[in-house]
């Protein structure tokens, strides 16, 4: 045989070579156990899924304000009351804490209102997140809030009133400010 008619069988040598080793590999890798029903594996994260997303990059320094509210300090009136003062014009809001109770709201676009959800009892502020943006030339914060009850359950939506009870720490990271006094 010539030269030229080898190369294809060493071509498909070194395929068969490839798949063969991948299937050692998967053969030597640890068996999972079966999961109960209703729990599953996280997958591989797929790509491209989000094609109508829209990313804007931010750059410079940030700002960082740690805000302990104490009991009967109301959140969204404190965190409104910073940035007014502080003359934060853009920013991320995290926190956690205790309530005395919780006003939330879940969106209605068609009416252009809040669903009312009232938590009337003692809960735990699980999760705390916003942003403070710019609307009609003062600072707007916009919350959204997580609460868990003594039961367990949770109740979430948009923040209208967070009484603290007995503590809440919260993070401002300002990302701008407006010319107001700092």
């Amino acid at each position: 045989m010539n030269g030229k008619r080898r190369l294809p069988w060493l071509s498909m040598a070194a395929a068969l070579g490839a798949v063969l080793g991948a299937e050692v590999a998967l053969a030597q890798a640890p068996a999972r156990a079966p999961l109960p029903d209703g729990f599953m594996r996280a997958p591989p994260v797929p790509k491209g899924r989000a094609p109508q997303v829209r990313i804007t990059e931010k750059q410079g320094t940030a700002h960082v304000f740690d805000a302990i509210f104490s009991p009967g300090d109301e959140i969204l009136s404190g965190l409104t009351d910073l940035a007014r003062e502080r003359g934060i014009a853009s920013g991320y809001v995290t926190g956690l804490g205790g309530l005395s109770r919780a006003l939330l709201g879940f969106g209605d676009p068609e009416l252009g209102a809040f669903a009312r959800i009232d938590v009337d009892e003692k809960c735990e502020l699980v999760s705390l997140v916003g942003h403070i943006e710019m609307r009609e030339g003062e600072p707007y914060v916009h919350l959204h809030a997580v609460v868990s009850l003594k039961d367990g359950s949770t109740k979430a939506g948009h923040v209208f009133e967070l009484p603290v009870a007995p503590i809440a720490e919260i993070s401002v990271v300002a990302t701008s400010f407006s010319d107001a006094k700092r």
